[in-house]
């Protein structure tokens, strides 16, 4: 057997293949037997004690042995999003196809920053986001970046779109979002230092009223501020909003503002006929951000900023901009009708993200996303109906882009704090181990939440979850 030097850090064709065999069968195992495992693996730090005490590893160990290691005492040790009884979170059901994407872009270590270093995966990416742009409705010549979540891809969307509007003197800048904006969002606003500029709107039934936002932006432009963009939700996480979009699109041509669609969750929905139906106006948008680890089934990490005017990423963002010496880099510069994806974004050496989804539009088609998506808006739906026709819950919000808010009903003898008992009711189903469930906070009510978009769940899943929702309430009240 040829062996390699120490320094080389490489293994032999032998071991590397015998290796690869066995990470494949453990993936494999896993996503075919997602139903037979619980949901989810509680540890605490005792649990990982072990891991956390470890010295540094000087000496070479037994790959083998470290895969075991990881497949026993680490892999397990959490929540499997996948699982068709998750329906705590946007789920990230990720497919076998998509695995094999990132074990390519992670094994042929390619980056599509630079076409002079990745042009075979910089023209995947390209061609993966116009599929995207065309899926949601966007006009010819939309394009976008990937990223590694909807956090980057809002941010780099907020920082394009100042640049846009203000250019490079961003005094006074002012941005209009919602009291039910995503975290991450608020985090880029921190991040690029909009400080009081980020005015957080309140909501009537968890969307933007577009009169108010009318109002802040005449007010604001009055006393010398200068309003730039306008985020709309389309699929809030909480209750799956949908803000106006087509009436803050009119409010923002208007007042020359840029409108920015955080779709993360929600814009998948586009793909489908009662989801365009749903999302009317989104096409209308400057920008928007989806994430494909969500409903578009992907694994981590792969988020997308998708834009009408693709040029504008590279205003804000082009390396030619914040060169601090002239030279560097002159050998990678792009020639004319080549693309340097680092110039549209924050990132300058990015992995090629792109490849897993290319790679599963491809294998599986279109149609089969397209009707995975339905799926989870039929689940949705079936679960709204079951609800409605209980005499013990009540339907709170939804169904929307996949996202129901029920609450259950106690018995009006019994001395019982309503919300308390949602809390303690997700608290027993999720003991159980075969369904996990959130809970949320509806027009001010502790509700319990439900996301049905994950393609392996079914009708019969559906209607055991709430089978155990009555029945710990039963026991609770």
């Amino acid at each position: 057997m040829t062996t390699t030097a120490p320094h080389e850090l490489a293994l032999t064709r032998e071991h590397m293949r015998a290796l690869g065999h066995r990470v494949v069968d453990l993936v494999v195992d896993h996503l075919s037997g997602q139903r037979d495992r619980p949901v989810r693996r509680p540890a605490d730090r005792a649990d990982v004690g072990r891991l956390l005490a470890e010295a540094i590893p000087e000496d070479p160990a037994d790959p083998a042995g470290l895969l075991d290691l990881l497949a026993a005492e680490v892999l397990p040790r959490s929540l499997d999003l996948g699982h068709p009884g998750c329906f705590a979170f946007i789920p990230s059901a990720n497919n076998f196809l998509g695995v094999l994407g990132d074990f390519l872009a992670s094994g042929f270590n390619v980056s599509p920053g630079a076409w002079f270093v990745g042009a075979g995966a910089s023209a995947v990416e390209q061609v993966t986001a116009r599929w995207l742009a065309e899926l949601l409705g966007m006009p010819a010549g939309s394009g976008g970046a990937f990223t590694p979540g909807g956090t980057v891809a809002n941010l780099t969307a907020i920082a394009a779109a100042r640049h846009d509007r203000l250019g490079d003197d961003a005094a006074g800048a002012v941005l209009y979002c919602s009291d039910q904006t995503h975290p991450a969002v608020l985090r880029a606003g921190h991040v690029l230092g909009l400080g009081d500029g980020l005015r957080v709107l309140p909501t009537v039934d968890h969307r933007l009223d577009p009169d108010v936002v009318r109002r802040e932006v005449e007010a604001d432009r009055r006393a010398g501020r200068r309003p730039f963009l306008v985020l709309a939700n389309a699929g809030t996480t909480g209750a799956g909003a949908i803000d106006p979009l087509p009436e803050l699109a009119r409010l923002c041509r208007e007042h020359g503002l840029w409108l920015h669609v955080d779709g993360a969750h929600g814009a998948a929905a586009a793909l489908t006929a009662r989801g365009r139906v749903a999302l009317a106006g989104l096409a209308e948008a400057d920008s928007i951000v989806i994430d494909p680890h969500k409903w578009l089934f992907q694994p981590y990490e792969i988020g997308c900023l998708l834009v009408r005017d693709p040029a504008a990423l590279r205003r804000a963002f082009a390396l030619d901009r914040f060169r601090a010496r002239a030279g560097y880099l002159d050998l990678a510069r792009p020639a004319p009708g080549e693309v340097d994806l680092s110039d549209h974004g924050v990132q300058f050496t990015t992995e090629a993200r792109a490849l897993k989804l290319w790679l599963s539009f491809k294998g599986f088609g279109v149609a089969a996303f397209r009707a995975a998506v339905d799926h989870g808006l039929d689940l949705a739906e079936h679960a709204a109906d079951l609800v409605a026709r209980h005499d013990e819950l009540d339907l709170v919000a939804g169904p929307s882009l996949g996202i129901v808010c029920l609450r259950y009903r106690p018995r009006a003898d019994r001395a019982t704090d309503p919300d308390a008992v949602q809390t303690r009711i997700a608290d027993t189903v999720n003991r159980g181990d075969r369904f996990l469930i959130a809970t949320t906070t509806v027009n001010g009510l502790r509700a319990l939440r439900l996301c049905t978009v994950n393609p392996r769940t079914t009708p019969a899943d559906v209607t055991s979850l709430l089978d155990d929702v009555v029945a710990a309430g039963r026991d609770i009240t």
